[in-house]
Protein backbone atom coordinates (compact mmCIF):
# COMPACT_ATOMS: atom_id res chain seq x y z
CA UNK A 1 0.00 0.00 0.00
CA UNK A 2 2.72 2.47 1.03
CA UNK A 3 4.81 1.58 -2.04
CA UNK A 4 1.84 2.17 -4.38
CA UNK A 5 1.09 5.53 -2.73
CA UNK A 6 4.75 6.55 -3.05
CA UNK A 7 4.75 5.71 -6.76
CA UNK A 8 1.54 7.67 -7.33
CA UNK A 9 2.91 10.68 -5.46
CA UNK A 10 6.18 10.52 -7.41
CA UNK A 11 4.32 10.49 -10.70
CA UNK A 12 1.93 13.29 -9.74
CA UNK A 13 4.58 15.99 -9.41
CA UNK A 14 5.74 15.71 -13.01
CA UNK A 15 2.67 14.74 -15.01
CA UNK A 16 0.42 17.43 -16.43
CA UNK A 17 -2.70 17.20 -18.57
CA UNK A 18 -2.68 17.98 -22.31
CA UNK A 19 -1.73 21.54 -23.25
CA UNK A 20 -5.36 22.52 -23.76
CA UNK A 21 -6.04 21.93 -20.06
CA UNK A 22 -2.72 22.81 -18.41
CA UNK A 23 -3.67 25.00 -15.45
CA UNK A 24 -1.85 28.28 -14.97
CA UNK A 25 -0.47 28.51 -18.49
CA UNK A 26 -1.46 30.28 -21.65
CA UNK A 27 -2.40 27.04 -23.46
CA UNK A 28 -2.83 28.43 -26.96
CA UNK A 29 0.49 30.27 -26.78
CA UNK A 30 2.20 27.14 -25.43
CA UNK A 31 0.73 25.03 -28.23
CA UNK A 32 1.87 27.55 -30.84
CA UNK A 33 5.40 27.61 -29.47
CA UNK A 34 5.44 23.79 -29.35
CA UNK A 35 4.41 23.58 -33.03
CA UNK A 36 7.03 26.14 -34.05
CA UNK A 37 9.71 24.34 -32.05
CA UNK A 38 8.82 21.02 -33.71
CA UNK A 39 9.09 22.57 -37.18
CA UNK A 40 12.41 24.21 -36.31
CA UNK A 41 13.74 20.98 -34.72
CA UNK A 42 13.19 19.13 -38.01
CA UNK A 43 15.40 21.66 -39.83
CA UNK A 44 18.15 21.20 -37.20
CA UNK A 45 18.06 17.37 -37.19
CA UNK A 46 16.94 17.50 -33.56
CA UNK A 47 14.18 15.66 -31.73
CA UNK A 48 10.69 16.33 -33.09
CA UNK A 49 9.25 14.25 -30.25
CA UNK A 50 10.46 16.20 -27.20
CA UNK A 51 11.08 19.88 -26.57
CA UNK A 52 11.47 22.28 -23.65
CA UNK A 53 9.61 25.59 -23.52
CA UNK A 54 10.39 28.27 -20.93
CA UNK A 55 7.81 31.08 -20.87
CA UNK A 56 9.55 33.99 -19.16
CA UNK A 57 6.41 36.16 -19.44
CA UNK A 58 5.20 34.26 -16.35
CA UNK A 59 6.52 35.23 -12.90
CA UNK A 60 9.19 33.01 -11.39
CA UNK A 61 6.95 31.71 -8.59
CA UNK A 62 4.62 30.17 -11.22
CA UNK A 63 5.27 27.15 -13.42
CA UNK A 64 6.94 28.42 -16.59
CA UNK A 65 9.19 25.49 -17.50
CA UNK A 66 7.48 22.88 -19.69
CA UNK A 67 8.83 19.66 -21.15
CA UNK A 68 6.50 19.03 -24.07
CA UNK A 69 5.66 15.94 -26.09
CA UNK A 70 5.74 17.56 -29.53
CA UNK A 71 3.85 14.67 -31.11
CA UNK A 72 0.64 14.89 -29.11
CA UNK A 73 0.64 18.36 -27.56
CA UNK A 74 0.98 17.29 -23.95
CA UNK A 75 3.09 18.63 -21.11
CA UNK A 76 5.18 15.85 -19.58
CA UNK A 77 6.92 17.89 -16.87
CA UNK A 78 6.29 21.40 -15.60
CA UNK A 79 7.94 23.43 -12.89
CA UNK A 80 9.41 26.67 -11.70
CA UNK A 81 12.44 28.10 -13.46
CA UNK A 82 14.94 30.73 -12.32
CA UNK A 83 16.11 33.54 -14.57
CA UNK A 84 19.23 35.67 -14.63
CA UNK A 85 19.70 38.34 -12.00
CA UNK A 86 21.09 40.98 -14.35
CA UNK A 87 22.05 44.08 -12.38
CA UNK A 88 19.22 43.67 -9.82
CA UNK A 89 18.92 40.36 -7.97
CA UNK A 90 15.41 41.34 -6.76
CA UNK A 91 13.96 42.23 -10.15
CA UNK A 92 11.06 39.96 -11.10
CA UNK A 93 10.68 41.21 -14.68
CA UNK A 94 13.08 39.27 -16.91
CA UNK A 95 15.66 41.33 -18.77
CA UNK A 96 17.30 39.47 -21.64
CA UNK A 97 20.89 39.97 -22.72
CA UNK A 98 23.46 38.02 -24.69
CA UNK A 99 26.40 40.05 -23.40
CA UNK A 100 29.15 38.39 -21.35
CA UNK A 101 29.08 39.60 -17.74
CA UNK A 102 25.42 40.69 -17.93
CA UNK A 103 24.16 37.88 -15.63
CA UNK A 104 20.99 37.90 -17.73
CA UNK A 105 19.09 35.06 -19.35
CA UNK A 106 19.28 35.04 -23.14
CA UNK A 107 16.15 34.71 -25.23
CA UNK A 108 16.04 32.18 -28.04
CA UNK A 109 16.38 28.56 -29.04
CA UNK A 110 19.09 26.30 -27.64
CA UNK A 111 20.33 22.83 -28.46
CA UNK A 112 21.08 20.80 -25.35
CA UNK A 113 24.63 19.57 -25.55
CA UNK A 114 26.87 17.33 -23.50
CA UNK A 115 26.10 16.42 -19.90
CA UNK A 116 28.67 17.47 -17.34
CA UNK A 117 29.23 17.52 -13.60
CA UNK A 118 29.51 21.01 -12.15
CA UNK A 119 29.11 22.98 -8.95
CA UNK A 120 25.39 22.13 -8.74
CA UNK A 121 25.64 18.54 -9.94
CA UNK A 122 24.69 17.28 -13.38
CA UNK A 123 23.93 19.83 -16.08
CA UNK A 124 23.64 20.17 -19.84
CA UNK A 125 25.65 22.59 -21.93
CA UNK A 126 23.47 24.95 -23.98
CA UNK A 127 24.33 25.90 -27.55
CA UNK A 128 22.58 29.13 -28.54
CA UNK A 129 21.08 28.85 -32.03
CA UNK A 130 19.91 32.47 -32.46
CA UNK A 131 21.67 35.84 -32.58
CA UNK A 132 20.05 36.61 -29.21
CA UNK A 133 21.80 33.72 -27.44
CA UNK A 134 24.85 32.87 -29.56
CA UNK A 135 27.21 33.64 -26.65
CA UNK A 136 25.61 31.06 -24.33
CA UNK A 137 28.43 28.54 -24.52
CA UNK A 138 31.12 31.20 -23.97
CA UNK A 139 29.10 32.64 -21.06
CA UNK A 140 28.79 29.19 -19.44
CA UNK A 141 24.99 29.35 -19.65
CA UNK A 142 23.85 25.81 -18.86
CA UNK A 143 20.70 23.95 -17.81
CA UNK A 144 20.93 22.58 -14.26
CA UNK A 145 19.16 22.13 -10.93
CA UNK A 146 19.51 24.49 -7.98
CA UNK A 147 18.38 24.10 -4.36
CA UNK A 148 16.94 27.64 -4.40
CA UNK A 149 14.22 26.63 -6.87
CA UNK A 150 11.21 25.02 -5.12
CA UNK A 151 9.47 21.91 -6.45
CA UNK A 152 6.04 23.55 -6.45
CA UNK A 153 4.56 26.99 -6.99
CA UNK A 154 5.54 29.18 -4.09
CA UNK A 155 4.52 32.69 -2.97
CA UNK A 156 8.18 33.54 -2.40
CA UNK A 157 10.52 34.70 -5.14
CA UNK A 158 12.61 31.99 -6.76
CA UNK A 159 16.38 32.41 -6.51
CA UNK A 160 18.14 34.14 -9.42
CA UNK A 161 20.90 32.76 -11.61
CA UNK A 162 23.82 34.22 -13.52
CA UNK A 163 21.77 33.65 -16.68
CA UNK A 164 21.17 29.90 -16.52
CA UNK A 165 17.68 28.37 -16.68
CA UNK A 166 17.60 26.52 -13.34
CA UNK A 167 14.91 24.19 -11.99
CA UNK A 168 14.45 22.14 -8.81
CA UNK A 169 16.31 18.86 -8.50
CA UNK A 170 13.07 16.83 -8.81
CA UNK A 171 12.08 18.63 -12.00
CA UNK A 172 15.62 18.31 -13.35
CA UNK A 173 15.73 14.55 -12.69
CA UNK A 174 12.36 13.99 -14.40
CA UNK A 175 13.51 16.08 -17.37
CA UNK A 176 16.92 14.38 -17.49
CA UNK A 177 15.31 10.95 -17.93
CA UNK A 178 13.29 12.19 -20.90
CA UNK A 179 16.25 13.98 -22.51
CA UNK A 180 18.53 10.98 -22.13
CA UNK A 181 15.92 8.66 -23.70
CA UNK A 182 15.92 10.68 -26.94
CA UNK A 183 18.11 9.54 -29.82
CA UNK A 184 18.46 13.09 -31.20
CA UNK A 185 19.42 16.35 -29.47
CA UNK A 186 16.60 18.13 -27.64
CA UNK A 187 15.84 21.82 -28.12
CA UNK A 188 14.95 24.36 -25.45
CA UNK A 189 13.21 27.63 -26.32
CA UNK A 190 13.31 30.52 -23.84
CA UNK A 191 10.89 33.31 -24.76
CA UNK A 192 8.74 36.07 -23.33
Amino acid sequence: MFKTLSILLALSYSWCPPLQQAAGTAPESLKQHARQLKTYAATQKCSTKLGILVDMSLVSRKKRFFVVNLENDSVLVSGLCAHGQGNDVNREDVVFSNQPGSYCTSEGRYKLGAKFEGEFGTGYKLHGLDSTNCNALNRDIVFHAHPGVPDVEDPKVVTRSNGCPMVSLKIFRATEKLIDAEDKPVLMWIYK
